[in-house]
C-alpha cells in the first residue's frame, strides 16, 4: 500500500481499504479491512510504501454506490484522497463499512459458503449492496411505516415494546421497483414473532370489505391458535386513511400469491 501522507500507522492498526478506477465517471471499490504490518522502501517517487496483511478481505471487491453515502455527503468527503488517506475513519462511515462486512458470504456458515462460490462474483456482490441498503435503509423505513399506520404498536398483537418492532416489508425489498423500498403502505410493524412468520409466508392476511384477515398455513394454525391468543385475527386499520389501505392491498396481493405458492406446496405433503 502506497501513502502520499507523513502519517506512519501504529503496527496493528485497522486499515480500511478503498480503491479507485481510472474511468469517467470514477468508481470507488471497498477491498475489506487489513492491518498495517511495517513500512519498507518505497518504488514510487514522494510515496511511502507500508505492508498490510488481510483481516477481512473481499474478493471480489464490492463497490460503493451513491446510495450507500450518509445523506448529504459525497465522493468527495466520504473516500479519502492520497492527502487524507490514513485519517482516523468517522464512526458513521466506519459503520457502513461495518455492514458491507457483515453482508460478505464469508460471514455465511461453511455450506452457504460452498453455494456462494459457485454464484457469479456479480451477483454475489448485488446480493451484497442490496443487503447492506435493506439495512441502511430500515430506520427510515419503519418512520414511514409507522406514519402510513397512524400507529407504533404491532398491527395484529397490538405489542407496543419498542424493542420487540419490526417494519416488515410486505412486497419483499429484493422485488421492489422504484420508489416501493422505503414506501410506508408497503409494510407493516409487527412484534418480532409476527413478523418471522409474516416474512416466511406462513401468514397472510386477505382482504374484506373494509379489513384485512389472518389466514395461516396449516404447518403452524395450530401454535398460533394454542400460544398467541391473537383476540382480533385482523390488522388494526384505525388511523389508516383510504387511501394508504388500497395502496396496502395492492402490496398485500403480492403476498397473497407467496404464500398461497406455500401452502400448496404444504397441503401436497399432508
Amino acid at each position: 500500500m502506497y501513502s502520499a501522507r507523513t502519517v506512519v500507522p501504529t503496527s496493528g492498526d485497522m486499515i480500511h481499504v478503498v480503491s479507485g478506477s481510472a474511468t469517467t465517471p470514477k468508481r470507488y471499490f471497498f477491498h475489506g479491512v487489513y492491518r498495517y504490518t511495517s513500512e519498507v522502501g518505497s518504488d514510487k517517487p514522494k510515496r511511502r510504501k507500508y505492508l498490510i496483511s488481510p483481516l477481512t478481505a473481499l474478493n471480489p471487491p464490492i463497490e460503493i454506490t451513491r446510495e450507500m453515502l450518509p445523506e448529504g455527503h459525497t465522493f468527495n468527503t466520504f473516500i479519502c484522497d492520497r492527502f487524507s488517506s490514513l485519517a482516523p475513519l468517522p464512526s458513521e462511515y466506519k459503520s457502513i463499512y461495518d455492514l458491507i462486512l457483515h453482508s460478505n458470504p464469508q460471514h455465511d456458515t461453511a455450506l452457504e459458503t460452498d453455494l456462494t462460490q459457485i454464484t457469479a462474483p456479480a451477483v454475489r456482490a448485488t446480493g451484497i449492496i442490496r443487503d447492506v441498503l435493506c439495512r441502511l435503509g430500515q430506520g427510515e423505513f419503519k418512520r414511514n411505516v409507522i406514519t402510513v399506520w397512524g400507529s407504533k404498536s404491532c398491527a395484529l398483537t397490538g405489542i407496543d415494546v419498542p424493542e420487540m418492532l419490526i417494519a416488515s416489508h410486505i412486497k419483499p425489498w429484493a422485488e421492489c421497483e422504484a420508489g416501493e423500498h422505503l414506501d410506508g403502505c408497503n409494510g407493516i410493524l409487527f412484534a418480532s414473532h409476527i413478523d418471522k412468520l409474516f416474512d416466511s409466508h406462513l401468514i397472510t392476511f386477505r382482504k374484506g370489505i373494509n379489513d384485512f384477515f389472518l389466514e395461516a398455513n396449516p404447518r403452524c394454525a395450530a401454535t398460533i391458535e394454542k400460544h398467541f391468543k391473537i383476540q382480533n385475527r385482523k390488522l388494526n386499520l384505525a388511523a389508516m386513511n383510504p387511501s394508504n389501505s388500497r395502496a396496502l392491498g395492492t402490496f398485500m396481493e403480492i403476498h397473497n400469491k407467496a404464500f398461497d405458492v406455500k401452502l400448496k406446496d404444504t397441503l401436497a405433503t399432508l
